[in-house]
C-alpha cells in the first residue's frame, strides 16, 4: 500500500512538471506596430494574448486607453523613432494594470485626462521600469489598493502629481526614478512603502533625506539633478536641469 502511494506521488509530480513545461513552452512574443507586425493596436494585442506572453511594441504613437487584465510583459522597442508613445487622448488613463505580475518597460506615457493617471495600478507585484511618464493632466503614476510593486528607473515629469499613493497600498518599492516639474507634488504617499535613491528637482541643497508628503515615508538616500551649463553667443550662460531617460535596467 505504501509503495502504491509513493508511485502515485511520483506520477502526480511528473504530470505537474509536464504541465508547467507545456505552459512555459506556450508563452509567445506578439508584435505591435504600424507595419509588418501582428497587431496595430496595443489593446487588441493585450486582448488576444495569453498570460505569460510578451508584447513588443515598436516606435509610434498609440492613442489608446490600454487596460491590462492578464500577467503580461509589455516592452517598448525603439525601432528607429524613439520609445513608443501611449497617448491617453486627454480622457482616461494611458494604461491601467489590473492583473498581478505585469511588466511595463520602455514606453512614453502621456496625455491622461483629469483625475486619471498615465499609469494607473490596481493590482500587485508588477514591475514598472524605464518609462517616461509626462504631460498627464493629473497623476503620472497612481496606485490604488496595490501592493509589492517595483517602480524603478522611470522619468516622471510635467504632471500635476508625479506619483500618488493613497492609504491601503503597501510594500511598494520606488527607487532610482527621476522627478521633475510636477506642478503640485513630485510624490504623495499615505501608505507604508520603500523610497530609495530617487532624484528630485526640489531637493534642497545640503539635505540628506527627502520626506515624501502624505505620510511618514522618507527617502534616506535622495539625489539632486545635475545642472548643465550652456554658453550663449552673447557671452552669457544658461543653467538648466539635465534630465535623461535612464539606462535600461536588465532584470528586476
Amino acid at each position: 500500500m505504501k509503495e502504491k502511494g509513493m508511485r502515485w506521488k511520483l506520477v502526480s509530480a511528473l504530470i505537474l512538471t509536464v504541465a508547467i513545461s507545456f505552459t512555459a513552452a506556450e508563452a509567445t512574443t506578439i508584435t505591435v506596430g504600424a507595419e509588418g507586425c501582428d497587431y496595430v493596436s496595443i489593446q487588441q494585442a493585450v486582448e488576444e494574448a495569453n498570460p505569460g506572453d510578451t508584447i513588443n511594441v515598436q516606435s509610434g504613437t498609440y492613442r489608446e486607453n490600454v487596460v491590462v487584465e492578464k500577467a503580461l510583459i509589455l516592452r517598448g522597442t525603439d525601432s528607429g523613432a524613439g520609445k513608443p508613445v501611449i497617448d491617453g487622448k486627454g480622457t482616461g488613463s494611458g494604461i491601467t494594470l489590473s492583473a498581478d505580475g505585469i511588466t511595463l518597460d520602455g514606453f512614453v506615457i502621456k496625455n491622461a485626462g483629469f483625475g486619471k493617471a498615465g499609469i494607473a495600478v490596481t493590482s500587485d507585484k508588477n514591475q514598472i521600469k524605464n518609462n517616461l511618464v509626462t504631460e498627464n493632466k493629473w497623476y503620472g503614476v497612481s496606485l490604488s489598493d496595490s501592493n509589492e510593486n517595483t517602480i524603478t528607473g522611470n522619468v516622471i515629469s510635467n504632471n500635476k502629481y508625479g506619483i500618488w499613493i493613497p492609504a491601503g497600498s503597501e510594500g511598494n518599492r520606488i527607487t532610482k526614478n527621476e522627478f521633475k516639474d510636477n506642478s503640485n507634488d513630485n510624490a504623495v504617499d499615505a501608505g507604508k512603502n520603500q523610497w530609495d535613491k530617487n532624484v528630485y528637482d526640489d531637493l534642497k541643497e545640503g539635505e540628506t533625506s527627502y520626506r515624501i508628503p502624505g505620510g511618514s515615508n522618507v527617502d534616506d538616500d535622495p539625489k539632486a539633478f545635475e545642472l548643465e551649463t550652456t554658453d550663449n553667443d552673447n557671452g552669457s550662460s544658461t543653467i538648466t536641469v539635465k534630465i535623461t531617460i535612464p539606462t535600461p535596467i536588465i532584470g528586476s
